[in-house]
């Protein structure tokens, strides 16, 4: 009966944070963008942050708005908006009212044997490029937990 009282849920930890903010800056020193990275845990709170020094002083609250959404659905901020959002309006506009989730690309949550463990976001330059430093340090991640999850 135990297992009916509760549940455990897994989160990304600080160092894996550190090292996934790290991959996703130096993604965006390679493409030339400046901006705000936020990882959150799989509760939706943030863990780690890093704003480059050129980025604008909102990016990582974009970060984190995309990052929220990313760890709470468990998949990127633009496939659910390609794949769910453009083809329902109502469900668009009821979420689109949240001012704590942001519906556009640069978002990914942070996976471990296919359950959400976190999200991260990137903002500060163009949607694509968000979406390319974000997928650049969920993509580490991926590289973490392989390495760090006993195989079964």
């Amino acid at each position: 009966m135990d297992g009916d009282l509760f549940r455990t849920q897994r989160h990304v930890t600080l160092e894996a944070a550190q090292e996934v903010i790290a991959a996703g800056l130096a993604k965006a020193a390679e493409i030339g963008v400046n901006v705000g990275l936020v990882v959150v845990d799989a509760s939706g709170e943030m863990v780690a942050s890093a704003r480059m020094d050129r980025a604008g002083v909102r990016t990582c609250l974009g970060g984190m708005a995309k990052a929220k959404v990313a760890a709470s659905i468990g998949r990127s901020t633009e496939d659910f908006l390609e794949q769910r959002l453009k083809k329902d309006e109502v469900l668009w506009r009821a979420l689109s009212g949240n001012p704590d989730a942001m519906f556009v690309p640069g978002g990914f949550p942070l996976l471990v044997e296919g359950k959400s463990v976190g999200g991260v976001g990137a903002s500060g330059g163009h949607y694509n490029d968000d979406a390319k430093v974000a997928k650049a340090a969920a993509d580490h991640f991926a590289d973490l937990a392989t390495r760090s999850t006993p195989a079964q």
